[in-house]
């Protein structure tokens, strides 16, 4: 079956750019959990922030063949890649992911293997950006705050209904699949970001003991664009 075409999304140059002699060349390594929609939106910012003179030209994002899609495998599918020692900075994106018995995606791994992925990327100086119940709360909170419990089916439909509240009608996605395969996540959620990472950093207590729901994809966010969190805290919308 063809892929199905999405509207496209311009990129904007801002008036303001960071001072790009300040901007720091670096290079990363990013293992996910999810075999679409992380990899998919990390590739759409690193392609617009370049642009946009966010990320210094000649940083390098290398996302890790994917093998796994537990967090512990996560992990192991980062420490595999031959040439690990080259990069700067090493992340795993991982979900929390409780078992569920509900909808289409029941399933989900044990909070023993989730817990020991954080333990052990600590160990080995990998950073984290998590999710609890799943990625998917980091694209509601762009929309609004959430601090009770949700479940992973539930999040994943409210991302949905919120990331097609911005498509055009003969561009709305269909499902959630649809969603997971969508390519310009980050184009049409770029101006909202700083609505995310004050409400990411809202549920900093929930974050902290990794609770549901609770989110650290900012951190990541912010490495790779060497963002000044204080410039999103201080904006009101």
């Amino acid at each position: 079956m063809a892929r199905k075409k999405h509207a496209s999304f311009k990129t904007t140059v801002p008036k303001t750019r960071k001072n790009e002699s300040l901007l720091q060349k670096k290079a990363f390594l990013i293992a996910c959990e999810g075999v679409c929609t992380e990899p998919n939106y990390i590739k759409n910012l690193v392609r617009i922030e370049k642009l946009n003179k966010n990320i210094a030209e000649g940083t390098i994002v290398k996302i890790a063949p994917h093998q796994h899609s537990d967090p512990c495998g996560v992990l192991t599918d980062l420490l595999s890649t031959s040439n690990k020692e080259d990069f700067d900075e090493c992340w795993i994106v991982i979900d929390r992911d409780a078992v569920e018995f509900k909808g289409k995606g029941f399933g989900g791994h044990t909070e023993d293997n989730f817990n020991q992925a954080i333990n052990e990327a600590e160990k080995k100086n990998v950073k984290v950006a998590f999710s609890n119940p799943c990625f998917e709360l980091w694209i509601v909170l762009h929309f609004e705050y959430r601090d009770t419990q949700v479940l992973r089916d539930d999040i994943q439909h409210k991302a949905l209904e919120k990331i097609n509240s911005l498509l055009a009608q003969k561009s709305k996605l269909k499902n959630v699949d649809e969603l997971k395969n969508f390519e310009e996540l980050y184009s049409i959620l770029k101006d909202k970001t700083f609505l995310a990472i004050k409400f990411a950093q809202k549920l900093s207590e929930n974050e902290a003991e990794q609770k549901n729901p609770s989110t650290s994809v900012h951190k990541l966010v912010n490495a790779l664009t060497a963002c000044e969190t204080e410039k999103y805290t201080a904006v009101e919308k």
